[in-house]
C-alpha cells in the first residue's frame, strides 16, 4: 500500500510541475501575441456602443449617418433636361407671379408658374418678391436670386420677359388674377385657366397650397422650375457656403465635419408632448411636433454621440432647447455661423427672408436632416437633398427601435413615394 501511495504522490508532483511549465510558456510566448483580453470593450445592448473609445471609433447597432446605406449612394439623373429642349412658340400673352415673403414658397411658386406659362404659350414675366403682407412693398428678383441664371435656364424652354414693373408700364392693360393650386395639373389649366387667358392674354397667378396635392408626379417643366432655375445670387451663395464650412469646423473632434440639421422653427409655440394639440398619427406613429427633450432622446437612442454637431433652424436662442444642448453640447443656431461682418444683414428684423434662406440651404447641405413637423419647408428641403444625393432623412416617431433605418420616411429610394422622384430617371 505504501508503494502505491509513493507512486500517486510522485504522479501529482510531476503533473504540477508540468502545469507550471505550460503556464510559463503561455505567459512568456503566447499572451504577448493575444494582448490582454480582459480589457476588450463590450458592446452594450441599449445603444450598441463600445464601453471604451477604441482609438476614437465606435461601433453602433445602426448607422445614423447613413454612410453604409446604399440608398444614399444611388445616383439620380434628371429627366427634364432631355424633355424640355424645344424652342417656345411666339408669346401669346403674359403670366405674372409675385413670390411670397417666405422663401420656402419660392421654389413651388416658380415651378407652378413655369408649368402654366409653358402650357399657355405665354411669356413668364420675371417676378418680384413680396416684402411684407402689411406694407405691400416688393423686392426685386435679383436681390435674392441670380437673374442671369434664371433667364438662361428658361431659354429655349419657356419665354422669360423683363421685370414685372417694366412690363406693367409698357403694356398698360388689365391683368386678371386667377387662383392656381401648387403642383397644378394640366387638366386644371385647360379647364380653369386657359379660357380666361384666351380672353385677357394677361394673367397674374395667385398660387395657393391645398392640404392635399392634386398629383404626386411633377411635370418636366415643374421639375425644371424646382431644380434648375432658382439659384441664389453669387454673393449670397458665397455667404451661405461660408456658414456651412464654419458649421463643419465647430467640432474639432469630428474630422469628418458631419452635422445634423433639425427643423425647429416652431419651438416658441410648440405645445407640450402630452398636450392634445400635438396629436399622434396612429398609422405611422409620427407626432406633429417634438420638444427639445424628445429630440435629444431620439438622436441619442439611434446612435448619435454626445459630440455630434447639431444645427437648429430657430431664430436666436431659447430656454426650451437647453435640454438638447446639455445632451449635445455642440448644438448651434444661425447666430453662431453667420460671419461677424454680415450679422447686420442676415439678422436684420426687416429681412426675415434671409434667415429662412440660411435655414433652407444649411438643412439641404446637412449630412442628416431631421424634420420635426410636416411643412412645405421640409418637403422642399427633402426634394433638394434627393437631387444632391443626401438621402439621410430621419423622422422622429413613437417607436422603440434603436435602428436609424426604421425612422427613414417612406419617400426613400426603395419606395420612391416623394413627388421629387418623378423628376429623376
Amino acid at each position: 500500500m505504501a508503494f502505491d501511495l509513493r507512486h500517486i504522490l510522485s504522479g501529482c508532483l510531476t503533473a504540477s510541475m508540468l502545469l507550471m511549465l505550460c503556464n510559463m510558456i503561455k505567459k512568456d510566448h503566447i499572451d504577448p501575441l493575444l494582448g490582454d483580453l480582459s480589457i476588450q470593450p463590450i458592446i452594450t445592448p441599449n445603444n450598441g456602443t463600445k464601453s471604451s473609445s477604441d482609438n476614437g471609433r465606435h461601433l453602433t447597432s445602426s448607422d445614423p449617418w447613413g454612410v453604409n446605406n446604399t440608398r444614399n449612394k444611388e445616383v439620380l439623373n434628371p429627366c427634364w433636361r432631355k424633355l424640355t429642349n424645344s424652342k417656345p412658340q411666339e408669346s401669346e400673352g403674359f403670366v405674372f407671379v409675385t413670390l411670397a415673403q417666405d422663401p420656402e414658397y419660392h421654389i413651388s411658386q416658380i415651378a407652378t408658374a413655369i408649368v402654366v406659362a409653358k402650357y399657355l404659350g405665354a411669356a413668364l414675366v420675371i417676378p418680384n418678391l413680396r416684402q411684407s403682407d402689411q406694407s405691400g412693398q416688393k423686392r426685386t428678383f435679383g436681390e435674392i436670386y441670380d437673374l442671369e441664371k434664371f433667364t438662361e435656364s428658361l431659354d429655349e424652354k419657356v419665354m422669360a420677359q423683363a421685370m414685372d414693373s417694366q412690363i406693367a408700364k409698357i403694356y398698360n392693360q388689365r391683368v386678371t388674377t386667377v387662383k392656381v393650386p401648387n403642383m397644378v395639373s394640366l387638366e386644371f389649366i385647360k379647364s380653369n385657366i386657359e379660357p380666361i387667358f384666351k380672353s385677357t392674354r394677361n394673367l397674374r397667378l395667385s398660387i395657393y397650397f391645398p392640404s392635399t396635392k392634386e398629383q404626386t408626379r411633377m411635370s418636366p417643366y415643374g421639375c425644371l422650375g424646382t431644380f434648375d432655375t432658382l439659384m441664389l445670387r453669387p454673393e449670397l451663395q458665397k455667404s451661405i457656403d461660408s456658414m456651412i464650412r464654419t458649421l463643419r469646423s465647430l467640432n474639432p473632434n469630428n474630422s469628418e465635419g458631419r452635422f445634423v440639421a433639425v427643423d425647429y422653427k416652431v419651438v416658441e409655440t410648440m405645445p407640450q408632448s402630452s398636450d392634445s394639440s400635438c396629436p399622434l398619427d396612429n398609422t405611422t406613429g409620427i407626432k406633429h411636433c417634438f420638444d427639445a427633450k424628445e429630440i435629444a432622446h431620439f438622436l441619442k437612442k439611434i446612435g448619435f454621440e454626445n459630440g455630434t454637431t447639431i444645427y437648429l433652424t430657430i431664430n436666436g436662442w431659447h430656454t426650451s432647447i437647453e435640454h438638447l444642448r446639455k445632451v449635445f453640447p455642440n448644438t448651434f443656431t444661425k447666430d453662431a455661423i453667420i460671419p461677424a461682418d454680415e450679422n447686420s444683414k442676415f439678422l436684420d428684423p426687416e429681412r426675415p427672408e434671409l434667415r429662412q434662406i440660411v435655414d433652407f440651404y444649411v438643412s439641404s447641405a446637412a449630412d442628416v436632416y431631421v424634420p420635426t413637423s410636416s411643412s412645405l419647408f421640409s418637403d422642399n428641403v427633402v426634394a433638394r437633398r434627393m437631387a444632391t444625393g443626401k438621402g439621410q432623412v430621419l423622422v422622429p416617431a413613437n417607436r422603440s427601435s434603436l435602428s436609424a433605418e426604421d425612422y427613414v420616411p417612406p419617400y426613400d429610394i426603395s419606395e420612391k413615394e416623394h413627388w421629387a422622384y418623378s423628376c429623376f430617371c
